[in-house]
This record gives C-alpha cells, structure tokens and sequence, in this order.
C-alpha cells in the first residue's frame, strides 16, 4: 500500500500582482507492498477568480467574492478525498486551476494541462463548460461535472459524468411512490408551465403508465383513476378549490421549485382556507428550503419531497471522514464540499476499485445511469423525505399514512347533517338511502322556510 500526501499551497507573485493557486499530490516514497498502483492524474477547474479587476476602493464584485468562498468548497472537499484514497493506497496528482479567464478574455490553462490529466473536474460556470469541453472530448479525457448544465454540454460520450443529482429521476421517482400509496385516492397535480414544465410532463406520464398497467377489467380504469391536473401559474394554483373535498383524501401534487415560490404561498393560503379536508402533500425538493411554509402545516399535510443524497450523519461510519474533513477546512462541510469530495472518490474507486474497501463518502454510494446507449453518466440518487417531529424523516421510518374516514359534517344551528354531494352519498348509509334521498337525523331541529 503506497502512503499518499495531498499538498495545497498558494504562491504569490507580486511583481505581477498575480496569486496563483496550485495542488499538486505525490506518494510517499516508503511502499508496503511491491505492487505498483497507477497515479490517478486530476485537473481540477474552479472559479478562483485570481485576475478579475477590483472595484473602487479595492472591493472585489460580489460575485467573485461568492464564486470563490464556492471554490474554497469545492477545493476542501477535494482535498479530503484525495487524502482518503492516498490512505487506500492510491496515488493522486492534483493540479487545480482558475477556471475564469484573464482580463482579455483568455484561459488561464493550457491544452497541456488538460492533456496530461486522467480526469478533469469542472468548470462550475456554464459559460467556461463551453469552452473547455471540446478540448476535453478531443483529448479522450474524462469529465466530471459538479454544476447542472444543459445537455448539449453534457450529453457529449460515456467519458462525461454529471454529478449533480439529475432533477427528472427525482420526479419520475416521486411519481411511482404516489401511483403506488394512493392509487385509489384522487391525485390533483398543479400545473404551472413555467421552468419546471418538463419535470410536470414527466410526472404526469410515469404515473398515469403506472396506473395504466393495473387495468384489468373495463371497471379498473374507475378505481385507479389517471392523474387530475389543474392548471395554474408561477403565481397561483388555478382552480384549486373545485378538485378538493372533505369526503375523500386530497393528494395535491407540485413539482415547480423555486421559480413558482409565489404559486407555493398560495397554495399554502388555498390549504389552509380548507382545514376540514384531509391533504397529503408532494412536492419539488426546493420547496424544503422555502422558509415561508410553516414547519406545522407541512406536517399535517405530510409534505413528502425527493431530495438528493445528502450527509449521512447518524451513520457512525462516515464519522472519520467527517472528523476529518473538519480538520483540512475548519468547518463542517457544505453541499459544494460534499458533492465534490464524493465525486472525486467516486473517481478513484473507479480508477482503483479495491481501495472502494478503504474509502467512505459522505453521502453513501452515487446511483449511476445512462439515458442513451453509449451516452453521458447522470447521478440518479435520490431519497424521499417526509416532514415529522420537525425533520425529514426517510419515508421507510415513517408509519403508513391511515385509511381516510370519511365523516358527516353538522351544521350547530340547526342540528342537521350538512349536505353531501350526490356521488359522496353512498359514503353514509346513516344519512342516505341507497338512492340518495336524505334520512332525518335524530334531534334535528326542523329548518324554517325562508320569508318573502
């Protein structure tokens, strides 16, 4: 097994006013055992921002100050798993490199740069992507992305790794929960048609296919009904109030994230103007970070979400790793730090596969999967959460959701059942005949017939 030491240093150079960051990595020259283990070679592309011009009085712009803390992440998180594989026995070069052009416009790498790594690692700007990608598609290198970016520059070989957890698996993943635990029940979906169309479309076509394969008999397309849409907007749910009732389970449906905050606070406001009807909840992952939506209606409505793999801190296993990477950053990790930390891990074990015995991730083991013969590798790693006891919960810890009891309600005026509508009668055979028409209910006091 080979010792490996992950080195981070930064030089300055000040006759040109110049900071260049740079790691690199080398093994120990001590081997414990004969067998030689080939170098795992990264060009890891980050947006330093080492040339970007400052402002007046010596402030940089924002966004390159935020661009950076992201970087410092990313690098933390890199570092912490190149340590873990130089412990597993596997070598690692690193070279980081700024990732955002210099004031004319021009990158701060070089094709040799490129050519010499195994796997590159970024940009984590979209516009930088662009350019780098040919480069790495002519050279046959690897690349792992660490940012969403369109499928033109994603969708390029079986060379392309994108590991940011891939939005539609969530959905398609949340659809088959749904056809699966409420079958039965009326499944309302809102439709926006805003940013997240596709993710709607996806939605509704994995669950009605699921729906669809229980159809046995000519009756069986009644009791396992196709998905009910509304259609709303970014800023509300539409008609809403028409598809919800009392005398049955509302499963309400929104896979719109962030772009649709407004459509969330009214559906939040539509929900709570109908306290007596019983909800259960889905909805886009960004919606677990919308602090407008209240920690108590989001678990009475058992709001369900996907959300990607995120730090298993209650595993005792990855506490090393964790303990460790405190020690390298200072800090507890943040998701720029986890994803790349796991996503170079990833690479490692790919590159060695025995040291998968001697390495932990902070998120568990990535699910990958192609979406066309000999194309690009999404990360499909996903888990669905329900909000309870002021957590999200894994759905498998999580008690079934009871049976809806549907239930009369009366009016304290005059002691009387409340009417039901005529396709819910059948509900209460204590206050219906067979046929629909009304039974007294004991100690109803008789209603007076309106004046002219």
């Amino acid at each position: 097994m080979t010792l490996h030491i992950f080195r981070a240093r930064a030089l300055c150079l000040l006759a040109g006013c110049l900071l260049v960051l740079s790691a690199d990595a080398q093994a120990d020259s001590v081997a414990l055992d004969s067998v030689p283990v080939d170098t795992l070679r990264l060009a890891v592309l980050l947006p330093f921002g080492l040339q970007v011009d400052t402002l007046e009085g010596g402030m940089l712009p924002r966004k390159t100050v935020r661009l950076r803390e992201i970087a410092m992440s990313c690098l933390h998180g890199v570092e912490a798993a190149v340590n873990q594989l130089g412990d597993a026995g596997v070598p690692v070069e690193v070279h980081v490199l700024d990732e955002t052009p210099d004031s004319l416009g021009r990158p701060q790498y070089s094709q040799a740069h490129l050519g010499r790594a195994d796997v590159v690692v970024g940009p984590l700007m979209r516009e930088n992507v662009r350019v780098v990608a040919p480069k790495i598609d002519r050279l046959g290198k690897q690349h792992v992305l660490l940012t969403e970016q369109p499928e033109r520059h994603v969708e390029r070989g079986p060379g392309v790794r994108s590991a940011v957890p891939f939005e539609l698996a969530g959905v398609e993943r949340l659809a088959l929960w749904v056809s699966a635990k409420h079958d039965t029940d009326r499944v309302v979906l809102v439709v926006t048609q805003g940013n997240d169309a596709l993710l709607e479309t996806a939605f509704e076509r994995v669950f009605n296919a699921q729906q669809r394969a229980k159809w046995l008999n000519e009756d069986d397309s009644l009791r396992y009904a196709l998905l009910d849409t509304v259609r709303g907007s970014r800023r509300s749910v539409g008609r809403l109030a028409e598809h919800v009732t009392p005398y049955e389970r509302n499963v309400v449906v929104g896979v719109a994230g962030r772009a649709s905050r407004s459509m969330w606070a009214a559906l939040q406001t539509e929900l709570q103007m109908n306290d007596s009807s019983d909800f259960v909840v889905y909805a886009h992952p960004e919606v677990a970070d919308m602090s407008f939506v209240e920690g108590d209606l989001m678990e009475r409505w058992r709001l369900t979400v996907p959300l990607p793999g995120q730090i298993q801190w209650e595993d005792s296993t990855r506490h090393k790793t964790l303990h460790h990477f405190r020690k390298v950053a200072g800090t507890d990790p943040d998701k720029y730090a986890t994803l790349a930390h796991d996503a170079v891990l990833d690479a490692g074990v790919r590159h060695a596969p025995d040291a998968a015995w001697f390495v932990t991730s902070m998120m568990g083991e990535m699910v990958w999967n192609q979406h066309q013969e000999q194309g690009a590798w999404f990360n499909e790693t996903w888990y669905l959460r329900r909000f309870a006891q002021l957590n999200w919960c894994a759905l498998d810890t999580m008690p079934e959701i009871p049976s809806f009891q549907p239930r009369l309600f009366i009016d304290p005026e005059i002691e009387d059942v409340i009417p039901v509508p005529m396709q819910y009668r059948h509900l209460f055979p204590q206050a219906y005949e067979l046929d629909g028409t009304p039974i007294p209910w004991p100690g109803a006091k008789e209603r007076k017939a309106p004046q002219d």
